[in-house]
């Protein structure tokens, strides 16, 4: 499962590690992405200029998850490339949204007299993370607090000195984040109602449990000490601190990127909401992780195949999420539209008109294009038509919807001989057999016929 994710130096070194580690390998590359991206947070951007940090949390039980596993072996990893800026900039569990506004301007304060001018990079690693989101729940402020630093807005915190009120304010904070949980707690502390306002959308949560038991007399000490730290990812790091970098995608990898933020739209309409509330943001966090994918090749430019790569790590997310909430009883199943309401959605969201190639795009996540035709062709509000085109090649299809005819009306009846009007006082025969059903009804039970006769017969 592994190889589809693995790309680049961020990859080859975590291939590289596992012989030496019980951890998951989707949990060693959950904490490598969230602390590499930390660390080169500010220094390199998405095309549109936002952050391109990646949170990640580690769901597992304890022992058998080897969450703690996973968080070592990334910092062996990445001794060598960010191993000091670690011990600096590194913070443990915040549970208020003033704190968490306090450590960021504090961190840029204390980087006022450094030669590289302002750098507020900080990373929380929360280890003990329920413990942080039971406090965190008494406090307001938290939740949006970290929903604007995930974005890389302005975050500020209004507090009184000696009766003078004081605004604390970073304007562009570099918020790096990782924490750890166990299954069972994370319905307890985060809710869905919670995750619907975003709070918990931007953070990626990966189900991990142990690769292996390494044997004991195999190693003399720490069998972490034997992973080799990566060069690669030191250069890329030196690469990054030099200037100010902006990611662009190939245009192959731009086309790429519309079919993946089509696919996951579509999965969100056949989601419920306690579900899909949780993964909304699944296009992005496929930008963000393959811009710290390409990063760590210390190039600017997004591949199809970086891209890709970073979609298999996002839509193991998307997994996870699915079943952390299954194992909570929360997931409610949704009936899933047939695809004849689907392509009349579809057009109906294009103005009612749509070529083959955008229909087949908006809907082949799913199904063929010989299904999508058989289905518009038996349907009476769809018109079909083949668009000429002078240039060679074939000519395109246009999908149309149409008023749908009208069905077929009934059969006429063969006209009635209209009856002259029953006298006053009289009563029609066809009256009272119309009437017979409703006495019917009222009149109380009786004993069957044959009773009744063989009763008259004794008499």
């Amino acid at each position: 499962m592994y190889e589809s994710m693995a790309y680049g130096p961020i990859g080859a070194a975590v291939k590289a590690a596992m012989p030496h580690t019980e951890a998951d390998p989707l949990g060693v590359h959950a904490a490598v992405l969230a602390l590499f991206s930390a660390a080169i947070n500010g220094r390199v951007t998405q095309p549109d200029g936002r952050p391109i940090v990646v949170w990640t949390a580690l769901a597992g039980r304890s022992m058998v998850g080897r969450k703690g596993f996973a968080l070592s072996t990334a910092e062996a990893i990445l001794d060598d490339s960010i191993g000091p800026w670690l011990a600096l900039r590194r913070q443990g569990g915040i549970s208020s949204g003033p704190s968490l506004v306090q450590t960021l301007y504090e961190t840029e304060q204390d980087s006022l007299t450094s030669e590289g001018g302002i750098d507020g990079r900080t990373l929380v690693v929360d280890e003990e993370w329920p413990t942080t989101l039971q406090l965190a729940k008494r406090c307001p402020k938290y939740s949006g607090v970290l929903r604007t630093s995930w974005d890389g807005k302005r975050v500020s915190n209004v507090t009184k000195r000696n009766g003078v009120r004081e605004e604390i304010t970073v304007h562009e904070p570099a918020l790096g984040f990782h924490a750890h949980i166990q299954p069972a707690l994370w319905a307890k502390y985060i809710s869905p109602t919670e995750a619907q306002g975003g709070s918990y959308n931007r953070i990626l949560p990966v189900m991990v449990r142990m690769s292996k038991r390494l044997r004991r007399r195999d190693y003399s000490g720490n069998p972490l000490d034997e992973i080799k730290v990566s060069g690669s990812l030191r250069l890329a790091y030196e690469w990054a601190s030099k200037e100010r970098r902006q990611m662009t995608l190939s245009a192959a990898a731009a086309d790429r990127y519309d079919d993946i933020r089509a696919d996951y739209e579509d999965e969100l309409e056949e989601l419920p909401e306690e579900v899909s509330c949780y993964i909304e943001r699944s296009a992005e966090q496929v930008i963000r992780v393959a811009c710290v994918l390409t990063a760590a090749e210390r190039k600017m430019v997004i591949t199809v195949k970086a891209l890709d790569a970073a979609k298999a790590f996002v839509d193991f997310s998307v997994a996870s999420v699915k079943q952390l909430i299954s194992q909570s009883n929360v997931v409610k199943s949704r009936t899933i539209q047939p695809l004849d309401v689907k392509i009349r959605q579809k057009l109906e969201m294009y103005g009612g008109e749509m070529t083959s190639t955008q229909l087949y795009r908006a809907l082949s996540s799913r199904y063929t294009s010989a299904q999508i035709l058989d289905t518009a062709e038996d349907m009476p509000d769809v018109q079909m038509e083949e668009q000429r085109q002078r240039r060679p090649g074939a000519n395109p299809m246009i999908f149309r919807l149409v008023p749908a005819l009208p069905a077929d009306p009934p059969e006429a009846l063969p006209k009635q001989r209209a009856k002259p009007p029953a006298k006053k006082g009289a009563t029609s025969k066809a009256a009272t057999t119309k009437k017979m059903p409703a006495a019917r009804k009222s009149r109380p039970a009786t004993a069957p016929r044959s009773q009744a006769r063989n009763t008259k017969t004794a008499q």
